[in-house]
């Protein structure tokens, strides 16, 4: 990766190039330039509403004097450890700021706008230290603030993702300390490690190691110890200077308790093998591509990794042509198979290959370290495509070097900025469905007055979303907090709430004013577009509390009402289920209780275990028909209550290793009689 001495690099031009990519990024993202303060950036699946209210509790908290870190308003009464929010702090900085001084959508979008137009200057400032010519780094910046993986990730409400920029300036620094020698670019590279983390830890992992990785054997091929030894140390200093961000989140992560453990993992967040090859299906050029439907219609956030026509004939270019680019080609194929996950994906199908009549995966690198301690909270090598992108960019820079050097100097300027219109073009994701404009989705972003009007009422002590299990209903119940700005029973920092389920499942399937009374809950908030197809829960609050506070296409605000008296005992039975690993269900009471446990079930030969709140009870051989009762003494409070199978029936099972479930007829808790 030698490089050229750095030119002259004026003010001025950097400025003029910030204005350009932040043009690109309005471009990229139309229409949220024409609804910046009143809509988020994200599609309706996105965690945008999350962001936004993490964002907009930072500014809040500050002005209120509230701790910033701790999270008084989610986990009502106990409040929930926001010990994540230190740890990224890219992730809201600066919209938090601008949030201070401007509505939450605009603060939301214009952060977003300016991370990206940073990604693209960043990438800039890298490829010209690389190539030592300006056109040429400005088409690589294009190229990686717009890569495929990008957008598809802007969509998702990643934000804390997209701040990329650290990493190319990183890069640009390890080269100024590898060409100069000089021992004072260590702190600026090492800065720059640990900031590569603040947008997220993992990121760590996707982005900076790789680049480190690749830059170390350079080193090692060119027999340059000096600079060996200097990497070495930049990678320690950064690694420290990141733990300090990083291990609070990482402690905190560690406690999740075991009902948060995710059912998806990095089979489903793996690139598929085609993906390169696979443009947006809403490309109007690409409709017909089933191929690009078959890969990205499941999942198009994650899964977007399309290096493109244009750029990936100018990177070509650029390896054929350039010797120092092919390390970037080494750093593209670690960061390709990398994405590809631990076992091989095509066309949207695991792989399989028949050996002796026995069908298998084609198991790939990642599967010897994705399970590893840290490495394992990753789930997603698919985000490896932002390495992918970033080595496309350098090699698309010294291709558009070499074009650039058949060209007179009054060609290049024209001929560059059409390259970067094509290479747009090629990679919009996002259209409308006529295919005329960039059509980035958004979500609402006002919250309904009459939910802001609650923030005035001093009668509540806290509300509770429901459903509260659908991911969606739960991050749009956070964005309602923002106009409401009461305390939420349940909420999250990541992924899903902490609060125990047993709590949350028995207050949603009763409604019992009783119970919600005594947990804090005196407003409902009926997500109706998450409720079931019959409309149970909506059906089952107006009998419960009658006509609404307020009710709108997405939204019914319910007030619960005086209990008649304390809560009693609640135990959720199951019946007629099929236990092909857990069965989980709840009990509640409201002091120590003796209880009786029946289970009456059907299973050939198979070991079935009871547990209660994660501690087995008793485990018997499922053989034939039975039924088992168990007398245990539970405390008072919410209980979880559940079967699991050893082993556990495998989701795809060969026919020799077939499993046979195991029916559970009924599952019953109850008081015991004398």
């Amino acid at each position: 990766m030698r490089s050229y001495l750095p030119q002259t690099r004026p003010l001025v031009i950097h400025a003029a190039v910030m204005l350009f990519y932040l043009l690109l990024a309005v471009i990229i993202t139309y229409p949220l330039v024409s609804v910046l303060a009143t809509r988020f950036a994200g599609h309706p699946f996105s965690d945008s509403y999350e962001l936004a209210r993490h964002i907009w509790w930072l500014g809040h908290a500050l002005k209120t004097g509230q701790p910033v870190y701790a999270q008084p308003l989610l986990g009502y009464p106990d409040g929930l450890d926001g010990a994540l929010l230190w740890s990224f702090p890219l992730q809201s900085f600066p919209a938090w700021l601008f949030s201070l001084f401007m509505p939450l959508p605009a603060a939301f979008n214009l952060s977003l706008l300016i991370r990206l137009a940073l990604n693209g200057w960043s990438a800039f400032v890298l490829a010209r230290r690389l190539t030592g010519q300006r056109w040429p780094a400005l088409l690589a910046g294009a190229v990686f603030m717009a890569y495929p993986t990008v957008q598809g990730h802007l969509a998702a409400g990643h934000t804390g993702l997209l701040a990329l920029w650290p990493v190319p300036l990183y890069a640009c620094a390890l080269l100024y300390l590898r060409d100069t020698g000089a021992t004072r670019w260590l702190i600026p590279a090492a800065l720059l490690f640990m900031l590569s983390a603040w947008g997220s830890t993992q990121m760590v992992i996707f982005t900076t190691a790789p680049v480190t990785l690749v830059f170390a054997l350079s080193l090692i091929w060119q027999r340059n110890w000096r600079a060996l030894a200097h990497l070495a140390v930049v990678v320690a200093l950064g690694s420290l200077l990141a733990l300090i961000f990083a291990l609070p989140g990482l402690l905190s992560a560690s406690r999740e308790p075991a009902y948060m453990r995710l059912t998806t993992g990095v089979v489903d967040y793996s690139a598929d093998l085609l993906a390169i090859f696979a443009p947006s299906f809403m490309h109007p050029l690409h409709r017909d591509n089933t191929l690009a439907a078959s890969i990205l219609g499941i999942d198009p956030f994650e899964n977007a990794a399309y290096i493109g026509l244009v750029a990936g004939v100018l990177a070509l270019i650029g390896a054929a042509t350039r010797r120092r680019a092919r390390w970037w080609l080494l750093l593209a194929l670690l960061a390709w198979i990398m994405s590809l996950g631990p076992l091989l994906k095509a066309g949207g199908e695991l792989v399989s290959v028949v050996i002796d009549d026995y069908s298998t995966r084609i198991v790939l690198p990642w599967a010897a370290i994705y399970d590893l301690p840290i490495i394992r909270i990753t789930r997603t090598p698919g985000r490896f495509n932002f390495t992918l992108a970033l080595a496309v960019a350098m090699m698309a820079a010294y291709g558009a070097r070499w074009l650039a050097s058949r060209l007179n100097h009054r060609r290049a300027g024209p001929a560059t900025l059409i390259l970067i219109a094509l290479i747009l073009y090629d990679y919009q994701f996002w259209w409308n469905a006529s295919g005329t404009l960039p059509d980035l989705p958004t979500v609402e972003g006002i919250v309904p007055e009459p939910v802001r009007a609650l923030s005035t009422r001093d009668d509540i002590r806290a509300v509770f979303d429901v459903p509260w299990q659908h991911p969606l209903a739960a991050k749009a119940g956070l964005w309602l907090q923002t106009g409401h700005q009461r305390p939420l029973i349940a909420g999250h920092i990541a992924r899903q709430t902490p609060i125990d389920p047993a709590k949350l499942t028995i207050l949603q399937a009763t409604f019992d004013p009783a119970l919600l009374d005594a947990t804090g809950a005196d407003v409902i908030i009926l997500h109706r577009e998450w409720d079931d197809e019959a409309g149970v829960l909506e059906a089952t609050l107006h009998d419960r509390f009658g006509p609404p506070l307020y009710e709108d296409e997405r939204f019914a605000v319910f007030d619960v009402p005086e209990p008649d008296g304390a809560p009693g005992f609640v135990a959720l039975p199951l019946s007629e289920m099929t236990l092909h690993d857990r069965l989980e269900t709840y009990v509640y009471t409201p002091n120590e209780t003796q209880i009786e446990i029946a289970v009456e079930y059907s299973g050939d030969t198979q070991t079935v275990t009871l547990e209660l709140d994660e501690q087995p009870v008793t485990f018997w051989r499922a053989e034939g028909h039975g039924v088992l009762e168990v007398p245990p003494t539970l405390p008072a409070g919410y209980h979880r209550l559940a079967l699991s199978l050893t082993p556990a029936c495998p989701p795809q099972a060969p026919e020799p290793l077939e499993c046979n479930a195991v029916i559970i007829h009924r599952l019953e808790a109850a008081p015991a009689t004398d």
